[in-house]
């Protein structure tokens, strides 16, 4: 069955995502400073990545593909395309490939022949187009962007089909999955918000663990289908109304008491 069967989402590879692999797609060069150069090279690397997830066959991984097709797909331009393609193969997420890309290049994606996978919404990313992922086209070079971008990344990769598809984490799991400093997290679950990409719902501050600079939310990516589990509040409120033997005991005890 090729992707055209499957038009609500792509195929994702998330055991580098769970590894660790999304945070080396930084602004910085070793441990030295900030470098644009460097930052927009990874986004562009990531937004290419996604983009060919979209295009590759759901069960082999494999896609056909030309440079205006993934010009038009992502957005970037020739040299970034290019850039981008070399930069997933030195990190091992495209297979090397040694023929220049023209109508009929086969190029293969790594990690389709894991066992677990993630899912990338479609409909959502392409928004109405047929030919562009205009909500891709959206993440322009900047910082934000990319932490954004990489924080998307490890949601994706942390939904569990058994929890309602919800995404349980914390903020320090994030900042060390995608490489995103801790008090950027939330700015970044804004933006993914605003463009509709995720829906989360806040922990609460008395459960153990939680702080205001480190939370563990709950996350559902946008354009997969998934719900957050129904709330019935009248069953809820019946037992929530209904007292135990031991407390109606206690009840009659206080009262009979009570000069």
């Amino acid at each position: 069955m090729s992707t055209t069967d499957k038009p609500d989402f792509a195929r994702l590879p998330i055991k580098w995502i769970q590894s660790g692999g999304v945070a080396v797609f930084d602004s910085r060069l070793g441990n030295g400073e900030r470098c644009l150069l460097e930052q927009n090279t990874s986004l562009g690397a990531l937004r290419l990545f996604i983009s060919l997830c979209m295009l590759a066959d759901y069960y082999t991984g494999q896609l056909k593909t030309t440079y205006p097709k993934l010009i038009a797909l992502s957005g970037l331009s020739r040299p970034i395309v290019a850039r981008s393609l070399k930069r997933l193969v030195e990190v091992g997420l495209l297979e090397k490939y040694n023929k220049p890309i023209c109508e009929g290049t086969v190029l293969q994606m790594a990690g389709w022949e894991e066992s677990f996978h993630g899912k990338l919404p479609k409909s959502r990313l392409y928004d109405g187009s047929k030919t562009q992922l205009l909500v891709l086209h959206q993440f322009e070079f900047s910082a934000l962007s990319l932490y954004s971008l990489k924080v998307f990344l490890v949601i994706c990769a942390f939904r569990n089909k058994n929890n309602f598809n919800i995404a349980t984490i914390n903020y320090s799991t994030i900042s060390r999955l995608a490489g995103v400093p801790i008090h950027q997290i939330p700015g970044s679950l804004n933006r993914l918000y605003h463009l509709e990409l995720i829906s989360y719902k806040q922990a609460d501050y008395y459960e153990p663990g939680n702080t205001e600079q480190d939370r563990t939310n709950r996350y559902l990516v946008r354009g997969l289908g998934d719900k957050w589990p129904a709330f019935n509040p009248e069953k809820m409120a019946g037992k929530a109304g209904k007292l135990s033997k031991a407390k109606v005991a206690a009840a009659n005890e206080f009262v009979a008491i009570k000069p």
